[in-house]
């Protein structure tokens, strides 16, 4: 999917060559999955996600996705519903992607006064194609795109970067041009961050040491093996978080009778518990904000496995959510794709 955006006439790997950027109207596009605000959104984002044949294609998809969707979203609504509940009602996730723009627009203004910057989510409002027709209509010529996802996949990124293709082809006149941030999973920056994060929560159990647990989303072997780039970009994440520590990599958020990488994040920590590690890290490196699978999968159902298991002290991580250097990083990957150097922030 990046190689045939890259491809597209109105994509522009080096958008410093057409435009001046302290003068120009532009903006940022962060791309993110979506969630539901609330309860009541949560069938509506299911049937998108099932819709979406590059997350899961079901039987003779060119006639029956749509209706096949809406009918599992059906069914798996009130499950998941209940879940949203118990995080206090929706999901936080475009609560705290609005705010990491918005912390990128403010570093950004006073050397680039004509910036401006959107949110979309792939999944549930604000769509991806809504934002850009937004961006048109306020003058903007070139959008940035930034990938909120750290570890690029056809299923995150790929999915998202496919709905600006399908925008650009149906708007063939719109004078907007766009280029695109989608490879951060190794950058000494952010392993910085995550770094700072892993200590962070090492010293909430008293600096004994602990088994630090770095919890990726699952992604189908059928994926991996099609070559994918995830799984070796995870374990690259991974491998440089995690050095010095006695660290594992698992795999969250199965779903679905397909196989999934592996090993699994839960049935690994309840082996833990079992074996006697007393006390737990668990880092999360495929996300960059708060939301259900670390609020509710991590926080509730797996700290919940790990001590009945016998783990003692079982502590997550920080997500990035609002934090000023995680917004100061992500305006220096801006800043660099649209001078072509790394600046000083």
């Amino acid at each position: 999917m990046i190689d045939t955006l890259r491809r597209h006439p109105r994509y522009l790997e080096h958008p410093a060559d057409r435009y001046d950027f302290t003068a120009d109207k532009w903006g940022i596009l962060f791309l993110n999955m979506g969630g539901p605000e609330t309860v009541d959104d949560v069938r509506e984002y299911l049937a998108n996600i099932f819709s979406d044949p590059l997350i899961i294609r079901l039987p003779m998809s060119w006639l029956l996705q749509k209706p096949l969707a809406r009918f599992i979203a059906s069914r798996r609504a009130p499950k998941v519903a209940r879940r949203y509940h118990e995080i206090g009602g929706g999901s936080p996730l475009l609560k705290w992607t609005l705010l990491q723009a918005d912390g990128v627009e403010e570093i950004l203004k006073e050397k680039y006064p004509d910036i401006e910057t959107f949110v979309g989510m792939r999944y549930l409002r604000p769509y991806i194609g809504a934002e850009l027709d937004t961006a048109l209509l306020t003058g903007r010529r070139h959008i940035v795109l930034m990938s909120l996802y750290p570890q690029y996949c056809l299923a995150t990124t790929g999915t998202a970067v496919g709905e600006v293709i399908r925008w650009l082809d149906d708007n063939p006149e719109a004078d907007l041009t766009v280029s695109l941030i989608d490879g951060w999973h190794d950058r000494p920056e952010y392993i910085a961050l995550l770094r700072e994060r892993i200590a962070g929560a090492m010293a909430q159990v008293d600096g004994t040491p602990a088994k630090l647990v770095i919890s990726a989303h699952a992604i189908p072997q059928k994926l991996a093996d099609s070559g994918d780039p995830y799984l070796e970009q995870v374990r690259r994440t991974a491998a440089l978080a995690g050095a010095g520590y006695d660290t594992i990599l698992t795999f969250q958020s199965r779903t679905g009778p397909v196989a999934w990488v592996g090993p699994d994040t839960l049935e690994t920590v309840k082996t833990l518990g079992r074996q006697g590690v007393s006390d737990l890290v668990v880092l999360p490196i495929s996300f960059v904000s708060d939301h259900i699978e670390t609020l509710h999968e991590i926080d509730i159902e797996l700290r919940e496995a790990a001590l009945s298991s016998g783990v003692q002290r079982f502590v997550r991580t920080e997500s990035f959510n609002d934090d000023p250097k995680f917004a100061a990083f992500l305006a220096g990957l801006v800043e660099e794709k649209i001078t072509g150097k790394r600046p000083a922030l």
